[in-house]
């Protein structure tokens, strides 16, 4: 169900997938409930920390560099 929402089935798992769609209340009910999460997730605005952002820079920093 997941590669279907992400749309990386191929043609005829797509067909058979839809078919039981409209058959299955219980897998349009999972369908249902992954749709949101993904839309959720792709709306979400995600962004590291502070911390986590000068704990990189720190890092970088203290790594020798090398001379070509």
């Amino acid at each position: 169900m997941i590669r279907y929402l992400y749309h990386e089935t191929t043609e005829k798992e797509t067909r058979e997938i839809d078919k039981a769609l409209i058959c299955d209340s219980d897998l349009q009910a999972l369908y249902n409930e992954l749709y949101v999460m993904k839309k959720n997730m792709d709306a979400a605005q995600l962004e590291p920390s502070s911390s986590t952002v000068l704990n990189i820079l720190s890092y970088a920093r203290s790594v020798p560099q090398h001379k070509q």
